[in-house]
């Protein structure tokens, strides 16, 4: 036994079992997407594939999240980011890794040559934390997708949490300007793959993709840990 299991126990998260953060019972509770949807109309659509009378100039080409983003999820997500990212996070990869390789394949032929862009902090968050917990699941992605991670865009914007916004109105102003793309950096015309570990309106990748897209990219699309 390590030290730091002694000192701080492994507690499941859903049920407080002795043991793990997410025990075999608790398992159970993740509840995969069956079904990918158009980010822009929720209505169903091959591989979350943006409808052709959906698309807008700059906006997502497609968005793909593995699961279902209720309350275990959240639970699992709050831990991620706020206390105990490595290990929590390390759990939760072993669970799904054999569950990524259809969707993530799919998106890695129709991205040939692309670039990944974990969804960007703000300063002020980053400091607080240590670390962006959508750079950890991009890494995580990356065992499939194989391509280069970038950082060529911040958050300049220091914006409310989404979820804690309760109309459509006021989450889309939160995220209005939030992002910027770094100086003296150079940007291909290559798709570019967002990353993030969850979306509920999805007003924040849209943005981002807007960001994105203003800069010469033709194609962006958007992988999620888990989707709302």
């Amino acid at each position: 036994m390590l030290l730091k299991d002694l000192f701080f126990p492994k507690l499941c998260l859903g049920c407080g079992a002795l043991g793990s953060y997410i025990c075999l019972i608790c398992e159970q509770k993740l509840k995969m997407l069956k079904i990918d949807t158009c980010i822009y109309c929720k209505r169903k659509s091959y591989m979350g594939l943006t409808h052709p009378d959906c698309k807008r100039k700059n906006g997502v080409d497609g968005v793909i999240g593995f699961y279902l983003y209720n309350s275990f999820m959240k639970k699992i997500i709050k831990n991620i980011k706020y206390r105990l990212a490595t290990d929590v996070f390390k759990e939760l990869c072993s669970i799904i890794q054999p569950k990524l390789q259809k969707k993530l394949m799919f998106y890695k032929q129709i991205c040939k040559n692309g670039l990944l862009q974990p969804t960007p902090l703000h300063s002020t968050k980053l400091k607080l934390r240590g670390f962006n917990q959508a750079a950890l699941i991009a890494q995580f992605f990356n065992t499939v997708l194989q391509m280069p991670i970038i950082d060529y865009f911040e958050r300049v914007k220091s914006t409310k949490s989404q979820a804690e916004l309760k109309n459509r109105k006021s989450r889309y102003l939160n995220v209005r300007g939030a992002f910027k793309f770094k100086k003296n950096m150079e940007l291909s015309r290559k798709p570019v793959i967002v990353v993030d570990d969850v979306i509920t309106s999805g007003y924040t990748v849209m943005e981002l993709s807007r960001t994105i897209k203003r800069q010469g990219v033709e194609k962006v699309f958007v992988v999620a840990l888990a989707k709302g």
